[in-house]
């Protein structure tokens, strides 16, 4: 029996960084639900923002692409949906990830009302060192140390 394919995804899709002095830095950056549903509708500013960022390698949180599934209403999106995110490098949360976004819940959840995937996020955008774009940025500025952007202005 071969390797589940999660393991031959996130071979396939793994960007390495240059060696030193050997060209561009390549950038993680962590992409948020509402992000990747702009992407996926094909809008034009969507486009544009990911020709631009050439030099950023996008990563999927689990939770995030599991939220897009969620969001389908029918096969053909499922399907859709499905062939988008196999493009994408999907991110799981490690044991240390789930216990920051624990503790980052258990002090905002009832000030700001923070989500439990919401939360998820950011721990794991902060304990690799990646910035989080987001059309959401008001949801996350609680969170301290947290490097979140929108990506574009939206029309």
């Amino acid at each position: 029996m071969g390797q589940p394919d999660r393991h031959h995804r996130q071979r396939r899709f793994r960007t390495s960084a240059p060696p030193t002095g050997l060209g561009p830095t390549v950038v993680i950056a962590f992409v948020d639900t509402d992000v990747l549903v702009e992407c996926l509708r094909g809008t034009a500013e969507a486009d544009r923002w990911l020709r631009s960022t050439s030099r950023t390698s996008f990563h999927v949180p689990g939770v995030v692409a599991m939220e897009l599934l969620m969001g389908c209403s029918t096969k053909q999106e499922l399907r859709q949906v499905q062939r988008f995110l196999k493009t994408l490098t999907i991110v799981w949360p490690n044991a240390s990830e789930f216990a920051a976004a624990y503790r980052l819940l258990a002090r905002h959840c009832l000030t700001s009302g923070m989500s439990i995937p919401d939360s998820l996020v950011a721990s794991m955008a902060m304990s690799r060192s990646a910035r989080l774009y987001t059309f959401n940025v008001k949801d996350f500025r609680v969170v301290k140390h947290l490097d979140v952007a929108e990506p574009y202005a939206r029309p």
